[in-house]
């Protein structure tokens, strides 16, 4: 027996119209560029690395510039990202800049 012609998937009274789901910004995925500037700060501070303390500064400065009104972050706020990848640039340098004003050769 066949079903009823109303029952038929096909049919166009049973079309339903495609709507995209609306995407609003404060669903977007959480600060990676945050997260990027910390690891690779911890990997310069741990290697002693400066490619790597560099990169963690500019995704540093990349995350803080980028910030939503509403951003409190997982990880803390940008701003504390871009202190801790620029203390640990300083802290990095600094050897060398207390042997350069003092006269001693590393």
């Amino acid at each position: 027996m066949a079903p009823p012609p109303a029952a038929d998937p096909r049919s166009p009274d049973n079309i339903v119209d495609y709507k995209p789901e609306v995407k609003r910004v404060e669903d977007d995925d959480p600060d990676v560029a945050g997260f990027v500037a910390l690891v690779c700060s911890i990997v310069g501070l741990m290697i002693r690395n400066r490619t790597s303390l560099w990169v963690g500064t500019v995704f540093a400065v990349e995350s803080f510039l980028n910030q939503r009104a509403s951003d409190g972050g997982l990880l803390g706020s940008p701003a504390a990202t871009i202190l801790f990848s620029i203390l640990s640039l300083i802290m990095n340098y600094l050897p060398e800049i207390v042997a350069a004003y003092s006269g001693v050769k590393i």
